[in-house]
């Protein structure tokens, strides 16, 4: 049987699309459309109940997580450009923000504790 090797791409309908490519360009220096190459790390693939509100308004059938460093810079910036934040966590899995791009798109920043992550 073959082996899943990590997540390939995040493909998404959108109308926005010329704002979202400057907004993920200018804030997060990702060109959309074009390979993302990464460093290796953790990732996780998870259902969330359908009442969640974890990721913004009932509509939003999906969030992107992004593995970040220095959150806290891109808290700042974020805030700075008025985006609409969703919520925040400090937990043993590392800080987490949570805010809607400007397509209205559930976005997850995660910074992971240093040294290993909890396996529960």
């Amino acid at each position: 049987m073959g082996k899943v090797s990590g997540i390939g791409g995040v493909f998404f309908r959108s109308d926005a699309g010329d704002e979202l490519t400057t907004f993920y360009q200018e804030m997060f220096d990702i060109n959309l459309g074009a390979w993302l190459h990464q460093e290796a790390g953790p990732s996780v693939i998870a259902p969330f109940k359908p009442d969640t509100e974890y990721f913004g308004p009932k509509t939003n059938q999906f969030m992107i997580n992004l593995r970040v460093e220095n959150i806290d810079d891109f808290i700042q910036e974020l805030r700075a450009r008025g985006v609409q934040e969703i919520g925040a966590d400090d937990e043993k899995y590392g800080r987490f923000f949570r805010f809607l791009d400007p397509a209205g798109n559930a976005i997850e920043l995660w910074e992971p504790p240093a040294g290993e992550l909890p396996e529960d």
